[in-house]
């Protein structure tokens, strides 16, 4: 039996993007959601641990903007924007031995991508917890292999609509505002891995997204990833603006270990002012 004291660590990784929040939920249940989902699942491990939830995505396409981001940042998650969950995975593992339970919560197309990451990791002696939108995307191989031994999973929307849980009920929280400066790894809750940009403050990161510097970084990503001739006029000032930290960008995105991701296709942000050709 664990008793206080034999603390474990809980991870959630939230896609965001593949799992919006559903219309008509209040940003602000989110997190109290998904502890109260962990609580009566009864596969929780580390009911006396820490809980540090990560929202991860394109931030810059989340319906509800900035305001829906300030709402989840103020109730003590943390935000990612990046374009691979799988390197989120691998980076938490780093720092974070077994044994400890990670919640993964996207989409099932992305299940089939990260299925031999999720197993690599229930082997080493970490928990798995699952949530996404409906199976019907994904493989039936994905569903009667790997994710049968899946500790516990739900689907999001009924994750989200947890009667039992009133809305204005306060109950204790074990979910950690990450604050990096007074944190022991100095880890900023606010972080642009597209940019290795790690901001001081919700209005730092918010303004970064919508900087033109990101939007480079976000071109660069994107030429690299769908082969664009940089050497087209059209491109040439693009490149320019961007090739002093093209090689720092490349060598932070190849990652060591045995869940290096894959390259992966990224969508270009809409609100980037970039026009360029890609060849075929």
């Amino acid at each position: 039996m664990m008793h206080k004291g034999d603390e474990e660590k809980t991870f959630v990784l939230w896609n965001i993007s593949k799992c919006p929040i559903p219309d008509g939920h209040d940003p602000r249940l989110v997190g109290p959601r998904i502890e109260s989902a962990l609580k009566k699942s009864g596969q929780w491990r580390c009911r006396y641990g820490p809980l540090y939830i990560t929202a991860v995505g394109n931030l810059t396409q989340i319906p509800g903007g900035d305001d829906v981001l300030r709402t989840l940042s103020s109730t003590g998650m943390a935000l990612k924007h990046a374009h691979d969950v799988q390197w989120h995975l691998y980076e938490w593992t780093e720092e974070n031995p077994d044994p400890a339970t990670i919640m993964l919560i996207t989409g099932s197309e992305e299940l089939e991508g990260l299925a031999r990451t999720l197993y690599d990791l229930e082997n080493q002696g970490y928990r798995i917890l699952l949530a996404y939108p409906q199976r019907a995307p994904a493989p039936d191989w994905l569903w009667l292999s790997f994710l049968r031994d899946v500790s516990k999973e739900w689907l999001w929307d009924s994750l989200m609509s947890d009667e039992d849980m009133e809305d204005n009920k306060q109950e204790p929280t074990r979910l950690v505002l990450q604050d990096y400066k007074h944190s022991e790894t100095g880890e900023s809750p606010w972080f642009c891995s597209v940019c290795d940009f790690a901001a001081q403050s919700f209005e730092d990161f918010t303004t970064h997204l919508k900087s033109e510097k990101h939007a480079f970084s976000e071109w660069d990503l994107e030429a690299s990833h769908n082969n664009v001739n940089r050497l087209d006029p059209a491109n040439i000032e693009w490149d320019l603006l961007v090739s002093q930290d093209i090689a720092f960008r490349t060598s932070q995105r190849q990652g060591p270990g045995p869940f290096m991701p894959p390259n992966i296709d990224t969508m270009v942000n809409s609100q980037s002012k970039a026009s360029f050709n890609i060849s075929s």
